[in-house]
């Protein structure tokens, strides 16, 4: 209600001063350029309120689906319907044979509840995530590790990126990875080695906090960058980054490298 309200307090104030003022005060600009048609300036002038007005209007209905602030909540997976309780179970006892340690099961209320199983890695100082929204994705495991200057390596078994996922909800510093169907001892091993790698490359020290407390602040710094990356990207780039998803290969779909490739290259 309370984006529906802000967005039609957009749009009639956008409407009222794009009429009043600012059409006449850019097209009297573009004519005076004298090397725009006058035919081609009055195009100009008639589609730039849309894209004004979909970019705003596009960026409140996209953060209105993130919200500031994540919510955790103690939960108890054996209670709570449709949740894949056995792949649960496999994956806790893989978990716990590769060193890690199960600290907490929590609930993740936004539009759509999700849940995830904890754990930490005394050793190599990483989380792993045991994961599932009921009724949208099945579950999946994923690793993660954070470093310093707001980098995160994380590698996924089973959550390939979606279109909207790739366009929207991509960091420049948060790299994902999924390698479908690879076992835990797999994905671990392939984390670290990827992990050191990046931190070779640049110069990077791995932040070793592994209490629930640092997985909690740490989840919530990504999703504050998040906002302000959705904040400076375009709505309608994105729509087309959308659109030639489809196009990309197998491999660029299933990995997300963000600054690395391009800062790796450069030091290299």
């Amino acid at each position: 209600m309370k984006t529906k309200i802000i967005t039609y307090i957009y749009a009639f104030s956008f409407i009222f001063i794009w009429n009043a003022f600012l059409y006449k005060i850019i097209l009297h600009f573009l004519i005076n350029l004298k090397f725009i048609p006058a035919d081609i300036c009055y195009v100009i002038i008639n589609i730039i309120p849309f894209i004004i007005f979909f970019e705003v209007v596009g960026k409140i209905i996209f953060l209105s689906t993130i919200s500031s602030k994540l919510k955790f909540v103690p939960a108890h997976l054996e209670s709570l319907s449709q949740i894949d309780i056995k792949t649960f179970n496999y994956y806790t006892n893989a978990l716990e044979s590769l060193g890690f340690s199960r600290i907490s099961d929590l609930e993740l209320s936004e539009s759509s509840l999700t849940v995830a199983r904890i754990f930490s890695h005394p050793k190599h100082f990483c989380f792993a995530e045991v994961i599932q929204t009921p009724g949208r994705s099945p579950v999946f495991c994923a690793i993660g590790s954070d470093l310093e200057k707001e980098w995160s390596v994380s590698f996924r078994d089973n959550s390939p990126n979606h279109a909207i996922v790739y366009a929207f909800l991509r960091r420049p510093k948060g790299i994902i990875v999924v390698k479908q169907g690879v076992t835990p001892e797999e994905l671990l091993r392939s984390h670290l080695k990827f992990r050191q790698k990046i931190m070779r490359d640049l110069n990077l020290q791995l932040l070793p906090d592994i209490s629930i407390e640092a997985y909690f602040d740490q989840s919530q710094r990504a999703r504050t960058r998040l906002r302000k990356a959705l904040l400076r990207k375009s709505v309608i780039m994105g729509l087309l980054e959308m659109n030639l998803f489809a196009f990309k290969s197998e491999v660029q779909k299933s990995e997300w490298l963000g600054d690395y490739a391009r800062l790796s290259a450069k030091k290299g």
